[in-house]
């Protein structure tokens, strides 16, 4: 009898600990590999390469993503960290990645910061999510990022490359603005519990489709 309680106590205590799923992939040592074209040619704009390289116990994901050009040669690459806490609830310190990203393409180290970007786990359509805005610095450089009306459009399935999923669609504006860099574009994204986006959509201010990004292969 103290056999089966104690067994019955390990189970609950495990599974107490266990993380909920949410709209990101924390399974250390996943690949996850996207395609982004052009919509009106078809012609690819860039291979990026996910690989989640470690993950701590607390939630704390670390992604390196590598981009590359058509024939292979690497253009960049981008390292984040993504918090998922024990309910599924996905933040990303928008303003670190833009200085992450910032610094990556230019090979000057940026200084950023900013609102955290929440995907919450239990998200439903109809819901609006929280606007993010994040700025970055590079020497006397100033980068601005808005992110603004967020909404749950629909679940809906999608078939990609690497297979079927059941998603999420989320529909945000994304106003960036800084020295020689001015754009404002409407992003369509297509989210799966732990796995992330598997498809993502770029039109531009007259909302023409601009570029599709889709999962390719997860490893």
């Amino acid at each position: 009898m103290l056999k089966r309680l104690a067994l019955i106590f390990t189970f609950f205590l495990l599974c107490g600990s266990l993380q909920a799923q949410g709209y990101f992939c924390s399974r250390k040592g996943a690949r996850l590999e996207y395609v982004r074209k052009y919509a009106d040619s078809g012609k690819l704009r860039w291979r990026h390469v996910m690989t989640v390289t470690g993950v701590t116990a607390d939630g704390t994901v670390t992604t390196t993503s590598d981009f590359l050009k058509a024939n292979g040669k690497l253009m960049y690459s981008v390292v984040e960290k993504t918090d998922v806490d024990a309910d599924g609830n996905v933040s990303l310190d928008m303003g670190n990645a833009l200085a992450s990203y910032i610094s990556a393409r230019t090979h000057i180290d940026a200084e950023g910061w900013g609102d955290p970007s929440v995907l919450p786990a239990d998200i439903q359509p109809g819901d609006t999510l929280a606007s993010v805005e994040s700025w970055a610095k590079v020497g006397p450089l100033k980068y601005t990022v808005r992110i603004y009306s967020r909404q749950v459009l629909r679940r809906e399935t999608v078939s990609v490359p690497a297979g079927t999923f059941d998603c999420l669609v989320v529909r945000e504006m994304k106003d960036e603005s800084g020295p020689g860099h001015n754009r404002l574009v409407m992003n369509d994204s297509w989210y799966c519990k732990d796995v992330g986006y598997v498809r993502h959509d770029t039109y531009d201010r007259d909302g023409k489709l601009e570029t599709t990004e889709i999962l390719q292969s997860i490893q």
